[in-house]
């Protein structure tokens, strides 16, 4: 009797949660879906397996101005030293550390990933819409005034990327972004 080869297995699937606006400009989950890894080097793309070569998810694309890559620049120190919430000419990459509770409702002039790292966190929009966000999932987040809260009993820890985006119009109607406490605002950059 001859053993049958055992069938490759699927990649798992990455959840991707986007926030975006209504019409009149009121903050929405616009898109909350599983996508599915796909082997970007075999022929029509196939959803990728535990032996493919490699397994791409694309979570999010969009058109920059470049950043210059400047090889004399020393690598920046920000090692417990203060930095506005987001740079309003580029990007920001950080990881934070959420103690149990509720966070703090803002909104900032960017497009925001953000990927639980460990336990699970509570992406919760002006209008009262609350998601709940597992470990390794992303949230593509659009300039929405939203919170972070912590659900559990223990600390989570997320990583964010911040891209600064223009001003958002619905109309004649601008969203500002929200006041930030000192310390996120860049006001203690000084000190």
């Amino acid at each position: 009797m001859s053993q049958e080869e055992p069938k490759p297995t699927p990649c798992p699937p990455f959840r991707r949660i986007v926030t975006g606006h209504s019409p009149t400009g009121e903050a929405i989950i616009e898109s909350d879906q599983q996508l599915t890894p796909y082997d970007p080097l075999s022929e029509n793309f196939p959803p990728a397996t535990t032996e493919s070569p490699i397994g791409f998810t694309t979570l999010w694309q969009m058109n920059l101005s470049s950043f210059p890559i400047n090889a004399d620049e020393p690598c920046p120190d920000f090692n417990n030293k203060p930095v506005p919430l987001a740079n309003p000419d580029g990007l920001t990459a950080r990881i934070v550390n959420f103690p149990p509770g509720p966070g703090m409702m803002h909104r900032t002039l960017t497009v925001d990933f953000g990927i639980v790292l460990n336990g699970e966190m509570e992406l919760e929009l002006d209008n009262g819409v609350k998601t709940l966000v597992r470990q390794h999932d992303l949230v593509v987040q659009r300039g929405t005034i939203h919170a972070w809260n912590n659900p559990g009993p223990e600390p989570a820890r997320m990583m964010f990327v911040l891209v600064a985006s223009k001003p958002l119009k619905f109309g004649d109607k601008v969203l500002e972004p929200s006041p930030l406490p000192p310390g996120l605002d860049g006001s203690a950059l000084g000190k």
